[in-house]
């Protein structure tokens, strides 16, 4: 767990207490798994505490060390054991801030979930609400050694689970068969679930990058744009690669090639200290140089880890800079409405000296 990051916080911010209420955040510090409606409150000198459904106390209590686990429904029910379930959490919350006369208190309201507005709204204007989102996201964009394990493995298992896939792809076969097969292998390896919705899109399909698999048949000569991600111990993985089935025309085979020197040189770029915004100018050089940047209608690329979407954002305006222990992707595309789409996404570990590709797989396929 990294509860002592979260006290360490609430030192540099001088806080009498802090309430995470985001899952991904209380994931982060607790390494709970799936810890929807699971909140984690923190009063300066008290023992940490998680505020959980008492139909997941056990769970959480089995799991979880270090910390009080308080279980609460929005019914009345018997105690569990000794522990009485308490009915309104919100409420309690604020009880217990007033019983230590707090006066700062850390809120993860950058993402605004229910709990944290019924908390900010009944303590008050005798309260100072100080946002700490934006301090957890910075913690978060550095992964440490066992994040970055974890997204190996999570990588690991979508690269072999596409390989499986690939030498399935026939002619004739529906988009959401592709879809149901890949995901369905990535389960088999061992992912705990996907990272986000897979995108299998085919032929004019792959001009919409956020495709939904469709009962759209495969056909031959034909891209195909393969966006997806395993999770493993919580953490995600997230590639793409546009395969052709049989032989691609010379336009399609100019456009993949293209696609694949914007990787690279994008991923040369990647270094401790480099602005997002110039590795994303790179990547739009090389496919200005192609004469396909037209069709280049997102940015390169973000942050994974817990969410598939993490800090920082590569895309162009955005100053942030590149540090050691940041796992970013690259993904430039060329989309040409009705006609076809091309994407390659590769997973980059910023290190000390540069970069590491974590991925395996050829970018072309």
């Amino acid at each position: 767990m990294r509860l002592k990051k979260i006290l360490d916080l609430m030192e540099s911010k001088n806080l009498d207490a802090i309430l995470v209420t985001h899952d991904a955040n209380v994931f982060y510090f607790t390494s709970l798994p799936r810890p929807a409606g699971t909140y984690l409150f923190v009063i300066r000198g008290w023992q940490p505490k998680l505020l959980t459904p008492a139909l997941d106390y056990w769970r959480v209590s089995d799991t979880v060390r270090d910390v009080e686990v308080i279980p609460y429904a929005r019914y009345e029910l018997p105690a569990i054991e000794t522990k009485p379930v308490t009915v309104r959490p919100s409420e309690w919350v604020v009880t217990q801030l007033k019983s230590v006369n707090a006066k700062r208190v850390g809120l993860d309201i950058g993402a605004v979930t229910p709990m944290a507005s019924e908390v900010a709204k009944r303590l008050g204007s005798d309260v100072e609400i100080i946002d700490i989102g934006k301090d957890v996201i910075e913690m978060r964009a550095v992964k440490d050694p066992s994040e970055i394990s974890a997204m190996r493995e999570a990588l690991r298992i979508s690269e072999e689970a596409f390989r499986k896939t690939l030498n399935e792809l026939k002619p004739g076969m529906k988009e959401y068969e592709v879809a149901a097969l890949l995901e369905g292998t990535m389960r088999f390896l061992g992912a705990d679930g996907y990272a986000f919705e897979t995108i299998i899109a085919s032929g004019p399909n792959g001009a919409y990058p956020h495709a939904v698999p469709t009962t759209r048949q495969l056909g031959a000569g034909e891209a195909v744009v393969m966006d997806f991600g395993a999770r493993f111990g919580g953490y995600c993985s997230d590639m793409t690669r546009t395969p052709v089935i049989g032989q691609p025309d010379d336009e399609l085979r100019k456009v993949l090639e293209a696609v694949k020197e914007a990787v690279d040189e994008a991923t040369d770029a990647v270094a401790p200290g480099v602005k997002v915004s110039e590795v994303d100018a790179v990547a739009r050089g090389v496919l200005e140089k192609n004469g396909f940047s037209k069709y280049f209608i997102h940015a390169l690329g973000h942050g994974v880890g817990i969410e598939v979407h993490e800090a920082p954002r590569l895309a162009q305006g955005v100053e942030d800079e590149l540090r050691p222990g940041m796992i970013v992707t690259i993904e430039p595309g060329v989309y040409v409405h009705g006609r076809y789409g091309v994407r390659i996404e590769n997973m980059v570990l910023v290190t000390p000296s540069g970069r590491e590709v974590l991925n395996k797989v050829p970018e072309l396929v």
